[in-house]
């Protein structure tokens, strides 16, 4: 958690502890801006995992999860083997699928790196955008918050 950080008590959320890479810097030994989608993508399907609703489960009954849209705010560079923490948390599931990203300095706690991605489910193979999710991914998250309230 970082400083001054409020957290509610029932957002579905994980966090990972990672380690920056020499294939992911670029000359100058820092993350290249590109791969910090990596790195939101790898913490996303963590969360799915805990939710119990992963890519393979939506695929299963017929669903794409496509990212729409993705944002991201750089705060300070990530570099060659920084250890680091990256959190997801669901923030919306009932009519799309939005999440937001943290990536804090293991040591300092600082704020580094901060987004959101947005994902709406497509019945395939219609390509059909559908604007409300499936019943199954509200039945899980549904279940994994009561977890949290447990």
């Amino acid at each position: 958690m970082l400083k001054n950080e409020v957290k509610s008590a029932h957002e579905l959320s994980v966090t990972l502890p990672m380690e920056v890479a020499f294939f992911d810097v670029d000359a100058y030994r820092i993350v290249w801006h590109g791969n910090y989608p990596k790195y939101f993508e790898i913490a996303r399907c963590k969360l799915l995992e805990k939710i119990g609703f992963t890519y393979n489960d939506m695929e299963e009954i017929g669903h794409f999860y496509p990212i729409v849209d993705l944002q991201t705010k750089y705060i300070r560079p990530l570099r060659f083997e920084q250890k680091f923490e990256i959190s997801a948390t669901l923030k919306e599931w009932e009519h799309k699928l939005v999440i937001a990203y943290r990536i804090i300095d293991s040591k300092t706690k600082d704020l580094v790196t901060k987004g959101k991605t947005t994902q709406f489910a497509v019945k395939m193979p219609e390509e059909l955008t559908l604007f409300d999710a499936p019943k199954q991914l509200i039945e899980k998250v549904n279940l994994a918050m009561e977890k949290l309230s447990d």
